[in-house]
């Protein structure tokens, strides 16, 4: 049950424009600070702000709608402030007010990743329609990366900003077409929560019981294998000598993981929401250690395609879990936790993976510690979760 295909593909597509401008920023914010002459550390400092500003601001926004009951008012504010970010990007190389606009880039992506509260509002928490926004998020990171790396090559990379400007107001143009209609969305799932016997007992209290292991399984497992992903072309360059090799690598991720969350979608049900979530923390461990003993091009090859199954699962199955547990009433302030834990564990992450640097400067010496971190995700999981629908 959905309450409008048309609106349902409209968000779809938003989030495909959304993401390919994401991944593009993520991937290429780091050479354009280098072009400008930026210090390394200074680089590193800027890149982490990204996700700084991504934990903090989510459950403040999140929290705000559903009191207002209000998300395009959100995601509207988030559209039209990127055009205007990317604008000033392309007139300003002050270090200072390039922060500025690092940190005011997390609060219009914040308010833009409404869209994902929306989305499950009205597609009902379909776990199939979850699993095609989930797989247009991740089509957005490899298509980003592709296109603002040709772009780049062709046009140089100080006319970055000027590709993100032109994606951002094609985003624009889509967000002018966005409706909210929360009477019906509410009505609509009143009368499903009326069908559910057991999920009606829970409403009772006005609030749905929803195990907070979750969030520090997020956290744990960026905190372990985020700040490689930052690093992973160089890793991989130690060993590889072809550019063309590294791109392939890094864009086959993403693009693998398009299938994969499609195919989530089908897979998952809520009595194996668990065993996804723990063997998607275990494998992140085990790509981890991959990436330290990875030698040749198929080597970091087989262990892409285990990322990709990792983040597939454990992503796929805390979402459904979180989107089968929430109403109208309370969504915005879990997932939005979710979204803040994943990212916190992000910036926490790369701050301890520096510190590891400056004691030994020795990339892989450095990567052995983050191993043990999506291993304890995969405890937490194992010892504190329990669905009480599913079981």
């Amino acid at each position: 049950m959905i309450h409008s295909r048309k609106l349902t593909y409209l968000i779809l597509g938003i989030v495909l424009l959304f993401n390919i401008i994401g991944m593009t920023i993520y991937s290429y914010l780091g050479r354009y600070l280098q072009y400008l002459g930026t210090e390394k550390i200074f680089i590193q400092i800027i890149v982490t702000l990204i996700p700084l500003s991504s934990f903090i601001f989510p459950p403040i926004f999140g929290k705000l709608s559903d009191r207002l009951q209000n998300r395009k008012i959100f995601i509207l504010i988030g559209g039209v402030s990127l055009p205007i970010i990317y604008l000033l990007f392309i007139f300003i190389q002050n270090l200072t007010f390039i922060i500025i606009l690092v940190l005011l880039y997390g609060v219009s992506s914040s308010l833009l990743g409404l869209s994902f509260i929306l989305f499950q509002e009205i597609v009902f928490n379909d776990q199939s329609y979850i699993s095609y926004y989930n797989s247009m998020v991740v089509l957005g990171w490899f298509l980003g990366a592709q296109l603002g790396g040709i772009f780049i090559d062709i046009y140089g990379i100080q006319n970055l900003f000027l590709f993100l400007l032109v994606f951002s107001f094609i985003n624009l143009g889509l967000l002018v077409f966005l409706e909210e209609e929360r009477d019906i969305i509410i009505e609509g799932f009143e009368n499903y929560e009326a069908q559910q016997k057991k999920l009606n007992l829970l409403i009772e209290d006005g609030e749905f019981p929803l195990n907070t292991s979750i969030y520090y399984a997020l956290l744990f497992r960026n905190f372990g294998i985020r700040p490689i992903m930052s690093i992973l072309t160089i890793i991989m360059a130690f060993h590889l000598s072809s550019d063309s090799e590294i791109g392939f690598l890094i864009g086959f991720n993403p693009l693998i993981q398009f299938f994969l969350m499609i195919l989530m979608g089908k897979l998952i049900s809520v009595k194996n929401q668990k065993i996804f979530m723990v063997i998607g923390y275990l494998l992140s461990s085990i790509v981890i250690f991959g990436y330290i003993i990875s030698i040749d091009f198929f080597s970091f090859l087989f262990f892409q395609i285990l990322v990709s199954f990792s983040y597939s699962m454990f992503w796929s199955a805390t979402h459904f879990y979180i989107a089968q547990n929430t109403t109208p009433r309370n969504k915005g302030k879990y997932i939005s936790l979710a979204n803040s834990s994943f990212y916190l564990g992000s910036f926490s992450g790369g701050l301890f993976f520096s510190g590891l640097l400056l004691v030994n400067s020795d990339y892989y010496v450095a990567m052995i510690p983050l191993i043990f971190f999506p291993l304890l995700s995969a405890l937490i999981i194992i010892l504190k979760f329990r669905n009480l629908e599913g079981e």
